[in-house]
């Protein structure tokens, strides 16, 4: 079984989350046995699991919730995964899209500037971090957009949590029968190869 997780759907179709694929069908079973209690499959992977006696199960890849999922409203927790989400893995300074693996994540202000700025908070945090490819970044050096003579695509800023799908990252492939049920925020994610 090469393909380990399901996408998860609420009963408006919007993802919501990724899981295992045993934890769905563990989940589809209970639904079966109890209509509105589990997930409903939505789409299988073309590959089966093996079960016990050599019998073989399809197995889920996209599955919804049969009873709507209300979402408690939510920040969206600062990592280098989510800031990539967020500049859809673009260099912010040249707009050239780039694999995970060719990308870092950029000081705005760096931090020894930050510093004597006196902020109070932490310089790694949404409104002074962008994505950036290794030559735009080594280019900027430890200086501010504006010494380096670099102009940003859009300022950082902390993401709307709306159309984030917990789980998801940029650095796994994305199954193709997930393709038709990502957000904008991760469409460009299908032609990417880590």
């Amino acid at each position: 079984m090469t393909h380990k997780r399901a996408l998860v759907l609420n009963a408006d179709f919007r993802p919501l989350g990724v899981i295992g694929w045993q934890r769905a069908i563990v989940l589809t079973l209970e639904n079966q046995e109890t209509p509105g209690t589990g997930l409903e499959v939505v789409t299988y992977y073309a590959d089966t699991i093996k079960g016990t006696a050599g019998k073989e199960y399809p197995a889920p890849a996209v599955v919804r919730s049969p009873n709507y999922i209300k979402q408690k409203k939510r920040n969206i927790p600062f990592s280098r995964k989510n800031v990539f989400i967020r500049d859809q893995l673009k260099c912010q300074y040249c707009g050239e899209r780039f694999k995970p693996s060719e990308l870092t994540y950029d000081h705005v202000v760096p931090r020894a500037k930050w510093k004597k700025q006196k902020h109070v908070i932490s310089p790694t945090q949404w409104n002074n971090i962008v994505t950036a490819c290794i030559p735009c970044n080594r280019r900027k050096a430890n200086r501010t957009p504006k010494e380096a003579n670099m102009k940003l695509i859009k300022e950082p800023q902390e993401p709307n949590p709306y159309g984030y799908i917990l789980g998801l990252t940029p650095w796994g492939v994305i199954p193709e029968e997930w393709y038709m049920w990502l957000t904008s925020l991760y469409s460009h994610l299908k032609d990417v190869k880590t």
